[in-house]
C-alpha cells in the first residue's frame, strides 16, 4: 500500500520488518557544475556520518542506526533504518544538520552512480558532473562550496524540492512538516551547463527516423563510440510507468534482433538512469556482436517501435499494481505531476518517441568533428621526454601543442618507420583537467577520451608549463584524489637530469672523465637497457634474470574508468654486483617497487595489493622469486611494464608489435 500525507510525505509497507525513513531531493549530479564535482557527495557524506551516530534511547539503552544515501544524475535520497524508536531518534537530528560545521576535513566523498555511458550523457545533457563519477576527483574548494550548498538543501528554507518518506505512518511530520497544497519550488529549466532540460517529450529533442548512422548531437538520433564494448544503444522514454513498460520491451525487440543473428538474446541486459522526465535507457551486452554489431544495432532501428500488440498488451498487464514507491516520490521531487498508470496506447507513444533520440554505439560512417593531425589550427610546439625520465618514454613519444589541441604521439615498431599512435584532445571538447597529487595531468574530453601526463617529466618543463597555463586556462581543475606517490616523480626526474661527470666546466673535465672512464672500465655489470615484448627475459649484467608474461586484464565494471592489469614476474638472482659504488646484492634484491607500469600516454598505473604479489626480497644466486604484480589506472589497453634499479638498469616490456623501432 503507498498513500500521501499532503503533498511531501508519501508512506509505504512492504516486507521490510525495520522501520525506514528519508528524504528524496530533487537535485543530482546533473544539476552539479564540472568546476563544483564533489560537493553534492561530501554534503551526503556529512550528513550521512551524523545521523550514523549512536543515539540514547532510555537507560543503558543505545541504538545504532543505519544511514544510507544514494547519488544519482538528478536525485539526491538520504535513508535512515533501523527499529522504529532508533530510526525516530536518528531523525529527529536532521533539521538541525543543513549547516557548514558538518563538513569537516574529514569528511571523505561518497561513491556516486556511475553512468553507464557517460559520453552519451554529456551529448544528452550538457557537461556536469555525472561526467566524471566514474573516477574519484573533486573541486579544491569542494568543502567550502558543500558548506554552502547545505543551508540551501534544507527542505525548511523551500529552494530545493524535496519529498519525505516512511514505512511508518507514526513518523509523518516528524522533523517537517507536512505540507498540503503549496506548489513548492519551480524546477529549473536547465542542466548544470545551462543545456535545456526536454520537458514535454523526448520525441521533441530527436531529429527523426531518417539519419541512424550519422553522429549524435544532442538528443537527436544518431551514432557515437561507445566507452564500452558492452554498451550497445541508448534512447529515451517517459519517466512513467509507460516508459518503464516501453524499456522493457526494447530489450526484448534487441535480443530478438540478436537471436536473428545467431547471438544469445539473454545476453541483453538493461540500465536505466533519470533525467528529468525521461529516463535514459541503456541497452548493452557483455557478449556483443562482434562483426554482426552494425547489422544488428541498425536492423533493431528499424524495427525498434514495431512490437507485437500482444507484448504490449503483456507489458501493460505488468504495470496493473501501480508505479513504485519510488518512482512516485521521485517524481515529486522533480516537479513532475502524479503518473496515472499505463495503458497500450501510451507504451505505444513511448516506443515511437523513443526511435527519434536513438544513439546506436558504432563508430560514425562520417564525423565532420573527427579529428586528425592535419585538423590542427596553428602550428605545433613539440616537447620530448626526458631520457629516462619515465621508463616507457622514450624517442618514440612526443607531445604536440597546437593553438587548438593537445596531442601525445608514440611509435610503435615496424617496418618502414612503424605506427604513430595518436592522442588527440581538441581544446574545445574539453571537459576538465584531472591532477594527481603527484601532479600527473590528465586531460578528458566530452568523449571520455583521457590524455595523461606529467610536464616535470618532459625537456623544458618550464616553457611546457607556461604553454599549458594558455592552453588549458579556463578549463576546471580538479584534484585526481588516487595513491600517487609524489617522491616517485622527483626519484625519476633526478635519475633522468643526471648527468655524466665529463659534463663538469673548467679544469676538472680531464680528471672527472678519467675517473668515470676508470670506474666504466673495471665493472663487470654495465648498465642494461632493453626493450623487450612482453613475455621475453631481460638479463642483467650480473646474470640476473627477469621475465614479464601477461598483461592479463581483469574485468571491471562498465562505468569504471579505470582498468587492472595483472603481470606476472619471475625474478631469478645472478651473482654479486661487483661495482664498488653499490653494494653486492643490488642486482639480487628485488622488490614490487621496482616495477611500473604505464599506459601509451606514459601515464603511471598505481600498484594495488593482490594475493600473490611478488615480494621484497634479497636472493642468493641462483634462487628464483615468483609472484604477480597488479597495476590500476587509466587507459590501460596497450600497458607497458618498466623495471629499474638503483644501479640504472632499465627495462621495458612492451605489449606486442609495440616495442619502438631503434632510432
Amino acid at each position: 500500500m503507498t498513500g500521501w500525507a499532503g503533498t511531501n510525505w508519501q508512506f509505504f509497507d512492504d516486507e521490510d520488518t525495520q522501520t525506514r525513513i528519508g528524504v528524496t531531493f530533487g537535485l543530482g549530479l546533473l544539476d552539479e557544475e564540472v568546476a563544483a564535482t564533489g560537493t553534492l557527495s561530501l554534503v551526503l557524506s556529512a550528513l550521512r556520518t551524523e545521523l550514523s551516530r549512536p543515539v540514547e534511547l532510555g537507560p543503558g539503552r543505545t541504538g545504532f542506526p543505519e544511514v544510507i544515501v544514494e547519488l544519482g544524475t538528478d536525485t539526491a535520497t538520504l535513508l535512515v533504518r533501523g527499529a522504529s524508536q532508533t530510526a525516530a531518534a536518528a531523525w529527529r537530528r536532521l533539521p538541525n544538520l543543513f549547516a557548514g560545521w558538518i563538513v569537516t576535513e574529514q569528511t571523505s566523498p561518497i561513491r556516486p552512480e556511475h553512468p553507464v555511458w557517460p559520453a552519451d550523457l554529456v551529448r544528452r545533457t550538457g557537461r556536469n558532473a555525472a561526467a566524471l563519477a566514474s573516477v574519484q576527483v573533486s573541486a579544491a574548494d569542494a568543502r567550502n562550496r558543500a558548506r554552502a550548498l547545505l543551508p540551501r538543501l534544507d527542505p525548511g528554507a523551500g529552494k530545493i524540492r524535496s519529498t519525505f518518506f516512511t514505512t511508518d505512518e507514526s513518523l509523518i511530520g516528524v522533523g517537517f512538516r507536512v505540507i498540503e497544497s503549496a506548489p513548492g519550488p519551480v524546477p529549473s529549466s536547465c542542466w548544470a551547463d545551462g543545456t535545456e532540460k526536454l520537458l514535454n517529450g523526448p520525441g521533441l529533442g530527436g531529429t527523426g527516423p531518417d539519419s541512424p548512422e550519422k553522429p549524435a548531437i544532442g538528443n537527436g538520433r544518431g551514432t557515437l563510440p561507445a566507452g564500452e564494448d558492452s554498451v550497445l544503444i541508448s534512447t529515451l522514454v517517459p519517466r512513467s510507468a509507460a516508459g518503464l513498460a516501453a524499456a522493457e520491451l526494447l530489450r526484448t525487440q534487441l535480443a530478438a534482433c540478436a537471436a536473428n543473428a545467431g547471438h544469445d538474446p539473454e545476453a541483453i541486459g538493461i540500465g536505466m538512469v533519470g533525467i528529468g522526465a525521461q529516463f535514459c535507457v541503456f541497452l548493452l551486452s557483455e557478449t556483443a556482436p562482434g562483426t554482426a554489431r552494425r547489422r544488428v544495432l541498425l536492423e533493431f532501428g528499424r524495427s525498434m517501435s514495431m512490437v507485437p500488440d500482444s507484448w504490449v498488451d503483456d507489458a501493460v498487464q505488468e504495470t496493473a499494481e501501480g508505479i513504485s514507491p519510488r518512482l512516485a516520490r521521485e517524481r515529486r521531487s522533480l516537479g513532475l505531476d502524479d503518473d496515472q498508470g499505463a495503458d497500450a496506447a501510451q507504451v505505444r507513444q513511448a516506443l515511437i518517441e523513443a526511435t527519434h533520440c536513438l544513439h546506436l554505439s558504432l563508430d560514425p560512417i562520417e564525423n565532420p568533428s573527427a579529428v586528425t593531425k592535419s585538423s590542427t589550427k596553428g602550428a605545433e610546439r613539440i616537447f620530448r621526454p626526458l631520457a629516462g625520465g619515465t621508463p616507457p618514454m622514450d624517442r618514440s613519444t612526443t607531445l604536440a601543442l597546437a593553438e587548438d589541441s593537445v596531442a601525445l604521439r608514440t611509435r610503435s615498431g615496424g617496418h618502414g618507420g612503424g605506427t604513430i599512435n595518436e592522442t588527440l584532445i581538441k581544446r574545445d571538447k574539453a571537459l576538465a583537467v584531472l591532477v594527481d597529487p603527484a601532479g600527473t595531468l590528465a586531460i578528458i574530453d566530452d568523449d571520455q577520451q583521457v590524455l595523461s601526463f606529467h610536464p616535470l617529466l618532459f625537456r623544458r618543463s618550464r616553457l611546457l608549463r607556461q604553454r599549458l597555463d594558455t592552453q588549458l586556462h579556463g578549463l576546471p581543475h580538479l584534484e585526481n584524489n588516487n595513491d600517487a606517490d609524489p617522491a616517485g616523480v622527483s626519484r625519476r626526474r633526478r635519475r633522468a637530469t643526471r648527468r655524466p661527470l665529463w659534463l663538469l666546466a673548467g679544469a676538472t673535465v680531464v680528471i672527472g672523465y678519467l675517473v668515470v672512464s676508470s670506474v666504466l672500465s673495471n665493472s663487470d655489470e654495465p648498465q642494461v637497457t632493453e626493450r623487450i615484448t612482453i613475455g621475453q627475459t631481460a638479463q642483467l649484467g650480473n646474470g640476473t634474470t627477469i621475465t614479464a608474461t601477461g598483461f592479463e586484464k581483469q574485468p571491471k565494471a562498465p562505468e569504471d574508468l579505470e582498468s587492472q592489469v595483472a603481470v606476472h614476474v619471475r625474478f631469478c638472482a645472478g651473482g654479486d654486483t661487483s661495482s664498488g659504488d653499490f653494494r653486492p646484492e643490488t642486482q639480487r634484491s628485488v622488490s614490487p617497487t621496482d616495477f611500473g607500469m604505464f599506459n601509451e600516454q606514459s601515464a603511471a598505473a598505481r600498484l594495488i595489493d593482490s594475493d600473490e604479489q611478488l615480494r621484497r626480497d634479497t636472493l642468493a644466486q641462483g634462487q628464483c622469486a615468483v609472484g604477480d604484480l597488479v597495476f590500476k589506472g587509466v587507459g590501460l589497453a596497450v600497458p607497458r611494464l618498466s623495471y629499474t634499479n638503483s644501479l640504472g638498469d632499465d627495462v621495458i616490456w612492451y605489449s606486442t608489435g609495440q616495442v619502438p623501432s631503434a632510432p
